[in-house]
């Protein structure tokens, strides 16, 4: 062989030895077994990767496919599992096989918090001895939390962030998370992870999402059950997203009385949450007193024990549709009602609907499996009393529901303007409402309505509209509208009953009496519609200024108003001449 023959085969096998030095070196094989002997040094846990070691060299770090930390046992699930686990590493740790685990990242990973029977947690570590801070990048991780004690479940999802662990055990995060589908920016510091299971660590936690915001400064524990047990402030501009955090179950378009805030000490014990002292804030609606969630339950059920200054009773009752005179047409969210069982007591200084005001309340509702049960009581600013019952029933469809309502010695105006819109009348008396009604919307419970009415009067006033004037006056020409008058007109009494089907009153025994005039009232008000067809007929007919009935038909807000002559409408002139003195005209 000559002197170039030589001189290539030894240009070889030095690249043969120069490649073996480097495949040696920096093959990363070496580094699972390592990260297995500080696990279990440190933790006690073993450490696998199913997925194997990889280097990259922009920037020099190795790559841990599916990386595994062991659970409790060695059949339970990993602590962490899943994803990839990147470790920057230097020329120097290669050489010396000990990579550095105080910056690293991971993945697409999970980690398991949980709880086995007899109460030992998967972060338990009765042998870490780590001497360094750890600083894990998150990238689309997730938490899965499950006490097999009490089956309680929690979960994150989409985790990306900064979580530090000292070697103390405490632990940091700052970043965001998805919470039942919310993406939302955390802000944690648990003082010792080991004493989560013991005797409980301090934590500050606060959440923020576009629709709601939460913190909470107290202590956390796992010994018996998941506790926190501390101060929690609470708010949102849409109540329905914060109730779904909560895990109660409300259909997507469900709408509910907003915004929301909850201010108070809360002690929870595993999946039942009470806030005691809490300040609630629930649109107009301010009270302080105790709340509890119990989500143990098939059903979430919720109970508050509240004093108020003034009940609020408008955001329970649907508003009706644009246009003048419409009804509402969407559909309610009496769904709600399956979503939870309540039981709720209300103690308030004031209550207030529409117009209607009305001093010291008290108020009560439960709801069990769909159904509503609710009552009322107050005292009037104005003197008497009112009380109402409530039944729902939304676990049939359509669903349907009762009101009772009792007025005695009130001021009738504001209470009859809250429920009907009619504001003209006004005056001290007694009301009387027994209804039931069915539908998803305002317009169908109306058009349903079933049951009876009653209401008098003694003294009171007709706003706006001449009574005696408009009597006069429809002995000449037929009137489109009430007849305007300052003051309105003088009410000596009023005495009306009606039975309502399919959403038509028709009046039974009823009375008009001014000072000038008494009449008998009869016919049918359209409460769908809003119109009116009824027929006034003066007492005694041998001395009233008109010796017919007078008709109102139409619109309850502008009505036409005429005697009762046959063809009147269709002939005016000939139908007036009748009403000429010495000429007894035939009623309809």
């Amino acid at each position: 062989m000559d002197r170039r023959g030589l001189m290539a085969v030894g240009a070889a096998v030095a690249l043969i030895a120069v490649a073996t030095i480097v495949w040696v070196v920096f093959s990363p094989g070496w580094v699972v077994p390592a990260l297995g002997r500080i696990a279990e040094q440190q933790l006690g846990r073993g450490f696998s990767a199913t997925g194997g070691a990889h280097l990259d060299f922009s920037p020099l770090s190795v790559r841990i496919e599916e990386p595994v930390l062991a659970g409790l046992t060695d059949t339970s699930a990993g602590v962490l599992s899943g994803g990839t686990l990147v470790i920057p590493i230097s020329f120097g740790q290669i050489l010396a096989r000990r990579p550095d685990l105080a910056r690293i990242s991971l993945n697409d990973s999970e980690f398991a918090l949980l709880i086995d029977e007899r109460g030992q947690a998967s972060w338990d570590f009765p042998e870490a001895r780590t001497g360094q801070e750890m600083a894990i990048t998150l990238k689309q991780a997730s938490f899965r939390y499950f006490d097999a004690r009490n089956g309680q479940a929690l979960g994150l999802s989409n985790v990306d962030g900064l979580l530090r662990i000292t070697p103390e055990g405490g632990v940091t995060f700052t970043g965001t998370a998805v919470i039942k589908s919310q993406l939302a920016r955390i802000d944690l510091e648990l003082r010792s992870l080991p004493r989560v299971n013991a005797g409980g660590s301090p934590l500050e936690i606060a959440i923020e999402s576009g629709a709601a915001s939460a913190s909470f400064s107290g202590r956390l524990s796992t010994g018996k059950v998941l506790n926190l047990a501390g101060p929690l402030s609470l708010s949102t501009r849409e109540t329905a997203t914060l109730a779904r955090w909560a895990g109660i179950p409300l259909a997507e378009d469900a709408k509910l009385p907003a915004p929301l805030n909850l201010d108070g000490a809360l002690d929870t014990a595993g999946r039942a949450y009470a806030i005691r002292n809490a300040a609630v804030t629930l649109g107009q609606f301010r009270a302080a007193g105790d709340v509890v969630a119990d989500l143990r339950g098939e059903r979430p059920k919720l109970q508050a024990n509240l004093q108020a200054e003034t009940l609020w009773l408008d955001a329970l009752v649907p508003s009706a549709g644009a246009g003048p005179g419409a009804w509402g047409r969407a559909v309610l969210p009496v769904q709600a009602l399956r979503a939870i069982n309540a039981e709720l007591s209300i103690i308030a200084r004031t209550v207030a609907f529409g117009s209607f005001t009305g001093g010291v309340t008290r108020f009560a509702a439960t709801v069990t499996d769909g159904k509503l049960e609710a009552s009322g009581a107050a005292r009037l600013d104005t003197g008497g009393t009112a009380s109402f019952t409530a039944q729902v029933d939304s676990a049939v469809l359509p669903p349907s529901g009762t009101l009772g309502i009792t007025a005695e010695n009130a001021s009738l105006a504001p209470l009859i303007g809250a429920l009907a819109g009619v504001t003209a009348l006004s005056g001290t008396g007694n009301l009387k409402l027994e209804l039931s009604a069915q539908g998803q919307t305002q317009e169908e419970l109306v058009s349903t309505l079933q049951g009876a009415a009653s209401l008098s009067l003694n003294g009171g006033q007709l706003a706006g509209s001449d009574i005696g004037g408009m009597v006069t006056a429809v002995r000449e020409r037929i009137l489109d509208g009430w007849t305007a008058v300052p003051g309105g007109t003088p009410v000596d009494s009023l005495s009306a009953t009606a039975s309502l089907a399919d959403g038509l009153a028709t009046l039974g025994a009823s009375e008009l009496a001014t000072p000038g005039l008494r009449m008998s009232l009869s016919g049918t008000v359209d409460l769908l519609r809003r119109a009116l067809d009824l027929k006034a007929e003066l007492l005694p007919p041998e001395t009233a200024p008109l010796p017919v009935p007078v008709i109102v038909q139409g619109n309850w807000a502008a009505p036409r108003i005429y005697p009762d002559i046959p063809d009147i409408l269709n002939n005016p002139e000939g139908g007036f001449a009748r009403l000429r003195p010495g000429v007894i005209p035939p009623g309809n």
